[in-house]
């Protein structure tokens, strides 16, 4: 951007000295013509730098697509763990504390040229280091639930090996049930538990 700022004003200075040279010796004007071979010596300068400028813009925006999944990683996490203060209002995270243990995380991770294993191991450290760090300030009947949220978050994401049904996490989370029918089983199961096993 600096670049076409100077090359404007190289050229705004070239058309003020044009518009106030006489036309009749203008071929004699030395200074016109050092600022017009000044400008032309400063595009061409200019332009290399922009073409170099677009080539490293190219493999920036490479490198971050390659590195895009390790940014939804941290960001899956973040939003998971910042809802734990549903559940008790004293889980407060604040996003310094989340990006300081990611790059805990990053310098972690062992190195390795290539970028997929790269990806692969960061993901999986960000997220030990994560859990971890979450965990370890959770009451104890609070962690299953921490943890049951992490699951069915790496199963929607599809993370995991088993298959993930909507439609039975919607059942495991809302449970609802038939009612009004007959129970052949009250010795042993609830009514209640009826009219769940029928509407699964």
């Amino acid at each position: 951007n600096d670049f076409k700022v100077t090359l404007s004003q190289l050229e705004d200075d070239l058309l003020s000295q044009l518009s106030t040279a006489d036309p009749a010796t203008i071929l004699d004007n030395i200074p016109l013509i050092e600022g017009l071979e000044k400008t032309k010596a400063t595009s061409k300068e200019i332009a290399e730098q922009v073409e170099l400028a677009q080539k490293t813009e190219v493999e920036i925006n490479t490198s971050r697509e390659l590195y895009r999944p390790v940014a939804a990683e941290g960001s899956m996490l973040f939003f998971l763990i910042i809802q734990l203060c549903f559940i008790e209002h004293m889980y407060q995270y604040s996003l310094d504390s989340f990006v300081n243990f990611l790059y805990k995380a990053i310098d972690r991770t062992e190195a390795t040229d290539d970028i997929q294993e790269r990806t692969k191991r960061l993901i999986s450290v960000i997220r030990m280091t994560i859990f971890r760090w979450v965990n370890r300030g959770l009451f104890e009947r609070h962690k299953l639930i921490f943890c049951s949220m992490l699951t069915f978050k790496l199963f929607q994401k599809g993370f995991l090996q088993e298959d993930f049904s909507p439609a039975y996490f919607n059942y495991l989370l809302r449970a609802p049930m038939s009612v009004g029918m007959e129970n052949p089983l009250q010795e042993w199961l609830p009514t209640k538990n009826w009219g769940l096993v029928l509407k699964l």
